[in-house]
């Protein structure tokens, strides 16, 4: 059959109206908060909510041939409404940023974060932070955004590490309340957060260079935060200029956006809204990851209950629209926005499918197999990109230079080119992976081997082109990738 026909019925098989499923187990996913350890959402934190969230996913596994519903391709699109993507400079090549920091833990057990070296040495390992004491536990373990640093927070400070050996650096002080929410700058010199204190919402902006810190109130309606009531649910997101910061909160009632400027280094407010008399959309779960893309003009948001996606233009403060990806049960796809903020593919680990949403024109094609075989086309060399993460996975597998994504899977590591997602090659073939982090410089894959029953955990440690493959034994079952970029 000729390109043309084949083009033309994979354009017939996606012609069908998509309709969004059931907000399924949105109660129960409701507790585990957007965080980075979950198996796709890399923010590493607490230890209870990585083991609910384990918990939760492995009990949407055995409930999926119950509850997935018949797959429903998505609207048919043409080719030409994917951008190539655009070649990012490398830039995160300190040695600290080649190093993998994966947590580690069993039930019973409290989490360890391993630090291993492109050798597959293992070179630090430090206790991490449980939710289950109070208001003494740490919020969480964060990568800074070139890599070369840890971060733990408490009650009353943030402690940063380095990340090639894991020893201490320096200290900062924070305000009190409840962190919620949290975001670094893209030039690393910021880091935010959201916090909770006493009924009232506020951001905190913490210079990691000087130590001074800023904070501004953000309206908030007290008791929207979810089905249970009370708290706060918020996100922070950098604009790529690290000066502009903006703060999507309370969606599970009214939603906010409010802007803050950080211009000489002063926090001020700029804005807010709520939409005014078209409220902004609205979110049924904790779980809402906020990205400033098309070069600052345009936030998205991704919504892990329901697997909308919600648009802003951020010089009025408006909603411009929404996108419903197809997704089975809450918590169920991976986002990987790419580094030029043009696409954000959703990836679904379970079924092994794609979709992508066009970020400037807010179209959504797929979904699609993930491709398995080197050799073939792409899934979107025709209609639209496709690709795989693990499923709210905790790292977003990109090559640093923004032309590659990596698929973990049954079959190994697939190597994807952007955005057709057409297979470059196949690596650990014949070892079940879940997932995957890319060292700072490109040259280094590290992959979690896929377990199903109790035990010691394996990670995979090779080169980009899969040659000197390291197994590295853990201590325990691997949770999560502490990463810079999560999904």
């Amino acid at each position: 059959m000729s390109e043309d026909g084949i083009g033309q019925e994979l354009r017939e098989a996606l012609d069908e109206v998509y309709r969004p499923a059931p907000a399924l187990l949105a109660a129960s996913m409701a507790a585990v908060r957007g965080e980075r350890s979950e198996p796709r959402r890399s923010r590493a934190a607490g230890l209870v909510a990585a083991l609910l969230a384990l918990l939760v996913v492995a009990g949407l596994l055995s409930l999926r041939a119950v509850l997935r519903p018949a797959a429903v391709p998505a609207t048919r699109l043409p080719a030409e409404s994917l951008p190539a993507p655009v070649r990012q400079p490398v830039t995160h090549v300190d040695p600290a940023a080649q190093v993998a920091w994966v947590t580690v833990g069993a039930a019973g057990q409290a989490p360890t974060a391993v630090a291993i070296a492109p050798s597959g040495r293992v070179v630090a390992g430090q206790p991490q932070p449980g939710r289950s004491t109070g208001a003494a536990a740490l919020y969480g373990t964060w990568r800074s955004p070139d890599g070369t640093s840890m971060f733990t927070v408490d009650a009353t400070g943030v402690q940063s590490y380095s990340a090639l050996d894991g020893s201490p650096g320096r200290a900062y002080a924070r305000q009190p309340g409840e962190v919620i929410g949290d975001a670094f700058s893209p030039d690393a010199r910021w880091l935010a957060l959201l916090l909770l204190n006493g009924g009232g919402l506020s951001l905190q902006a913490i210079d990691l260079g000087t130590g001074a810190s800023r904070s501004l109130p953000i309206p908030h309606a007290a008791g929207t935060a979810g089905p249970t009531g009370g708290g706060a649910w918020g996100v922070p997101a950098f604009a790529p200029d690290s000066t502009h910061l903006y703060a999507v909160t309370d969606w599970a009632g009214r939603t906010r956006l409010t802007a803050f400027s950080l211009q000489g280094g002063e926090l001020v407010q700029t804005g807010s809204a709520t939409g005014g008399p078209a409220p902004f959309p609205t979110c049924s779960g904790p779980g809402l990851l906020a990205r400033v893309v098309l070069g600052g003009g345009t936030l998205a948001a991704f919504c892990h209950a329901d697997g909308a996606v919600w648009f802003f233009d951020l010089g009025s403060l408006r909603s411009a629209g929404v996108v419903h990806a197809q997704q089975p049960n809450p918590f169920w796809l991976s986002p990987i926005f790419t580094p030029d903020g043009r696409l954000l593919y959703l990836s679904d680990q379970v079924d092994d499918t794609m979709q992508v949403v066009d970020l400037a024109t807010r179209r959504l094609l797929g979904p699609v197999a993930t491709p398995t075989s080197v050799g073939g086309r792409g899934p979107f060399a025709f209609l639209a990109p496709d690709a795989y993460a693990g499923g709210v996975a905790s790292t977003v597998p990109v090559s640093p230079d923004g032309l590659l994504v990596y698929a973990a899977g049954a079959w190994g590591v697939m190597v994807l080119r952007l955005s057709d997602l057409e297979p470059v090659a196949r690596l650990a073939s014949g070892v079940s992976c879940s997932e995957v982090w890319v060292s700072g410089d490109g040259k280094t894959l590290y992959a979690t081997v896929a377990q199903t029953s109790p035990g010691p955990g394996r990670l995979l440690v090779m080169r980009s082109d899969g040659s000197g493959l390291v197994i590295v034994p853990l201590p325990a079952q691997p949770v999560a990738f502490i990463a810079a970029d999560h999904g």
